[in-house]
């Protein structure tokens, strides 16, 4: 499912937000509580969604495509990973 983008919101819906977001950051005292600090970050730690790539094989060869917003890279058969190791997926005939 496709996240909508900035530019979906009007610009008085965009500009109302911003002037409400000042009037909170200007009332807030930069207190965050233990239990919705670490609540915050369990959710953030147990959120597991699936990595999604596009394959589709062109003249033979696999073209792996991340989908919209995805934070993976991927360049023809090949996956980069995070840590900088690359997966190479090789098509075989079977």
């Amino acid at each position: 499912m496709d996240q909508p983008t900035i530019d979906a919101i009007p610009e008085q819906a965009f500009d109302e937000a911003i002037e409400q977001y000042i009037r909170w950051a200007a009332e807030w005292d930069g207190d965050l509580s233990a239990d919705v600090f670490f609540g915050v970050w369990a959710d953030l730690q147990h959120r597991e969604e699936p990595v999604k790539l596009r394959a589709r094989v062109v003249e033979g060869r696999l073209q792996l495509t991340p989908g919209p917003g995805s934070t993976i890279r991927a360049q023809n058969n090949r996956i980069f990973l995070e840590d900088g190791r690359e997966l190479v997926i090789q098509l075989e005939n079977a």
